[in-house]
């Protein structure tokens, strides 16, 4: 479609269950594209030589419309002169905003699985702060005012992550000749962090279990599934019935959202498959929980302290119920090598050279101690 456009009329506009695109009549080339997850984003499309190419010009709202379109006009009059603005950026743009984009594409999201947290992080620590600077401006004193506020807000290990993801942004920056030295080099993590050993107890459990069943949709399933599955909370939130096996009870985690890069099978209890199948399931729609239909769910602060008071339970994470459920299949008399593979860990009992030779899967194993916790949780939630 082609408008002319608005501040007003961007806002107006809504996700739609695919992607598409608004060209402005006013700019010719220049376009905003909005995507299903409500992400808004200027684009130029333009003619170089003989390929039709596009430039990302930045995100809504952080970059306005009227500073996405100078920089289409300045693209344009690039183009007039024989010049490419997509290689003229890679060769000359020094903005923060634009090397953390490019460290989440060529570094981060390639080598990690939870590359988008880094990206969460440094766009709202860093970018929101220093996005339109050249980063060989920022100094020692910019990255302590970051992780100060951290602390001062109390985010102690938010302060923690800060650090480390901009330690490993600079020393990327500079492997690639951006930078000359790292300004965080010689800065130490602020916090020093406990390891959590938080377990809940069975009188813990059954008030999760009724709190969470009696939760609505879909963060009463969700938390229902991770105490019952043991898997990580990224893992469950991003299920899709299209990874269940019904027939053979089995849920598969696919390699690029395992933690260890490669599939993982989850046998699936009794118990499990019951609260699967008591979920509705929207059509068109693959995510197993979703408030959207258009992405899983995200935010859990909100629903973990809605369960911890319907359950009159406190001090307890997300994680603490995958903690939980391994000391559970462990109390049982579960050998800890068949929990770690549950668990789909990549070091512990079985690792190093054992790790190499031993590529049994132990699948009778991993479902005899999930159905023995699934049998558990059903004696419990009665």
């Amino acid at each position: 479609m082609r408008k002319a456009l608005t501040a007003k009329l961007i806002e107006a506009f809504k996700p739609q269950a695919k992607r598409y695109e608004v060209h402005d009549l006013l700019c010719p080339g220049f376009s905003l594209r909005v995507y299903p997850t409500g992400k808004k984003v200027y684009n130029l499309k333009y003619r170089y030589g003989l390929k039709q190419r596009r430039l990302p010009l930045g995100v809504h709202p952080r970059v306005t419309l009227a500073h996405a379109r100078d920089k289409a006009l300045e693209g344009l009059r690039l183009v007039d002169e024989g010049i490419d603005p997509a290689a003229r950026r890679r060769q000359l743009s020094m903005r923060v905003e634009t090397i953390c984009e490019d460290f989440i594409r060529q570094y981060a999201k390639p080598r990690n699985s939870s590359w988008r947290e880094t990206e969460r992080i440094l766009q709202r620590e860093f970018v929101a702060a220093h996005g339109q600077r050249d980063i060989r401006e920022i100094r020692r004193c910019d990255i302590l005012e970051m992780m100060d506020g951290a602390i001062e807000r109390g985010a102690t290990y938010q302060a923690n992550r800060i650090h480390s993801n901009l330690r490993k942004l600079f020393n990327w920056c500079m492997e690639r000749g951006i930078v000359d030295a790292s300004p965080v080099a010689g800065i130490k993590a602020p916090t020093r962090e406990q390891a959590r050993d938080r377990v809940l107890d069975d009188d813990e459990i059954k008030a999760v279990i009724h709190a969470g069943g009696g939760d609505t949709y879909p963060y009463g399933p969700f938390v229902l599934m991770l105490i019952a599955t043991a898997q990580r909370r990224g893992e469950v939130a991003q299920m899709r019935w299209s990874e269940i096996d019904f027939d053979q009870s089995i849920w598969v985690i696919p390699a690029e959202r395992s933690k260890n890069g490669k599939p993982h099978v989850v046998p699936l209890s009794a118990y499990a498959l019951r609260t699967l199948t008591n979920m509705p399931r929207h059509l068109d729609c693959d995510w197993v929980f979703t408030t959207t239909r258009r992405c899983p769910i995200n935010s859990f602060s909100k629903a973990t302290r809605r369960i911890h008071e319907a359950s009159s339970t406190s001090d307890w994470r997300l994680h603490d119920l995958r903690r939980t459920a391994a000391s559970g299949m462990a109390r049982a008399g579960v050998a800890p090598h068949v929990v770690e593979k549950v668990l789909n860990h990549i070091s512990g009992t079985i690792s190093g050279v054992a790790a190499v030779y031993n590529r049994y899967g132990y699948d009778a194993e991993k479902r005899a101690a999930l159905d023995a916790w699934g049998a558990f949780l059903d004696e419990l939630g009665r």
